[in-house]
């Protein structure tokens, strides 16, 4: 049964390579991102704590509002 599994392992990845690369032939560069446009600051480690303090806020004052229009529309 390992001597099975083991043939099999290689075709399973020689199918999954061909799927791979039959999909990125087959795709438009026009959708893929611009991925050479660099930011031109990088956050200090203040500035990303803050952002995640704000994106958090921003998620608990979503979830309050949520519950409040789901609680008045019973």
């Amino acid at each position: 049964m390992t001597a099975r599994r083991w043939i099999s392992l290689p075709a399973v990845a020689a199918m999954a390579a061909a799927l791979v690369g039959g999909c990125a032939d087959s795709m438009p560069f026009s959708q893929l991102p611009d991925v050479t446009k660099l930011p031109e600051k990088v956050l200090s480690k203040d500035e990303q704590q803050g952002k995640v303090n704000e994106m958090a806020a921003r998620g608990q004052t979503h979830q309050s509002e949520a519950a409040k229009e789901i609680e008045s529309g019973k």
